[in-house]
């Protein structure tokens, strides 16, 4: 298995294809299996790259340095391992802030930017986080973890057994380290939507329509970004390229081929 180094932390990926380089990054508690349907439709035309991000799935996990400017480096890290000098980047929820920050930070190592229903650093959604809910009860670290999977999971339990069970699957795997951060709380935010119109390169922002807590978001970016555009996608959630890969693909890979014609 591939591995790259980071800030002494030793972190996972999985590559696949050539082409131009297409990096995907996923959201909180999950890893790279959440871009299966994308590697597999994609890595024909693409280089394909998944890294998981540290403490989820097989990266290592560490007691502390969780903060979003970590993993932003860790992606840096990333494209000077594989000698990357640009790449499209795909992000979902929290790999979709990383991607943002680094957008901001280093808009020439992009070709495009994907976000998918995305959150920005120093936004706040209308309702809290369960889990901040649930560390607030003070309960220990495995039950806050069988408790979060539970409560994101249940509408698929008897809607789509298979997905509820392969999502449980990739969750488990999760350390929980980020919630057990002694750090946690205490990074620096710097707000990020008020930069939205410095980020020039071209975005597109891919949102789920039942993706009620995040689509506020994705569509007030669609109108601050000078190059974006928004792709919203009818019954589908939060992991609208797991509920809905096919019509995700379609709008990604669109998406991409059109900036070739340009």
């Amino acid at each position: 298995m591939p591995y790259f180094e980071s800030g002494g932390i030793r972190l996972h990926y999985i590559e696949s294809g050539s082409g131009e380089p297409l990096i995907f990054l996923h959201g909180f508690t999950m890893d790279h299996r959440q871009w299966t349907e994308q590697i597999d439709h994609l890595s024909a035309k693409y280089r394909t790259i998944a890294p998981d991000a540290r403490g989820h799935g097989k990266s290592e996990a560490p007691e502390t340095n969780y903060a979003r400017e970590d993993r932003a480096g860790d992606l840096l890290n990333l494209m000077s391992h594989l000698g990357i000098e640009k790449a499209h980047v795909i992000g979902a929820s929290m790999g979709g802030a990383d991607a943002f920050r680094f957008a901001i930070d280093h808009p020439e190592r992009l070709l495009s930017l994907t976000l998918v229903g995305t959150v920005i650093a120093g936004w706040k959604p209308k309702r809290r986080f369960i889990d901040k809910e649930l560390l607030a009860e003070g309960l220990p670290l495995e039950q806050v973890k069988e408790r979060f999977i539970d409560a994101v999971l249940v509408k698929y339990r008897e809607r789509d057994p298979a997905m509820h069970d392969r999502l449980k699957e990739i969750m488990s795997d999760f350390s929980g380290k980020p919630w057990s951060d002694p750090k946690k709380g205490k990074y620096p935010i710097r707000e990020e939507l008020p930069l939205a119109g410095s980020v020039n390169i071209p975005i597109c922002l891919i949102v789920g329509k039942q993706d009620i807590m995040f689509r506020p978001l994705s569509e007030e970016l669609a109108g601050l970004l000078p190059n974006g555009r928004l792709e919203m996608i009818s019954n589908a959630g939060h992991l609208v390229n797991m509920d809905a890969p096919q019509r995700f693909n379609e709008r990604l890979e669109t998406f991409l081929e059109g900036l070739v014609k340009k």
